[in-house]
């Protein structure tokens, strides 16, 4: 996998995270004062949001990745890295769990295999 990958990879999740947190300060006003000008990507470490919930803030916040991911790789579908993300994020939501580089990376290279033909 390329830095490159990795990286634009890693911008999609915290923006997804990004999405997910504004939904969840969004449902009670309190919410706001506690973030206390903590980043919306993190909002899902003090909240747990139900999987519908996910699902819905996550509607749509792949739809530039296949984009991405064509333009920056040609050793992985961009429908298979897409899918892979979705789950990602899922599995942040669900535990609680912060985002990490290195469990980004370690999920491409446990969870993807790269083409050979081009797809």
């Amino acid at each position: 996998m390329s830095e490159t990958l990795l990286a634009v990879c890693d911008v999609l999740t915290i923006k997804a995270l990004e999405s997910v947190g504004k939904r969840l300060v969004r449902t009670d006003r309190s919410r706001f004062k506690i973030m206390d000008g903590r980043p919306y990507h993190l909002a899902h470490t003090i909240w747990t949001p139900d999987d519908s919930e996910v699902a819905k803030s996550l509607k749509g916040a792949w739809d530039v990745a296949k984009i991405l991911i064509e333009r920056h790789s040609e050793a992985y579908s961009a429908t298979a890295v897409t899918v892979m993300l979705n789950e990602y994020v899922h599995d942040l939501c669900i535990t609680g769990t912060p985002h990490s580089v290195d469990e980004l990376a370690y999920r491409f290279h446990s969870r993807l295999t790269e083409r050979d033909d081009g797809d």
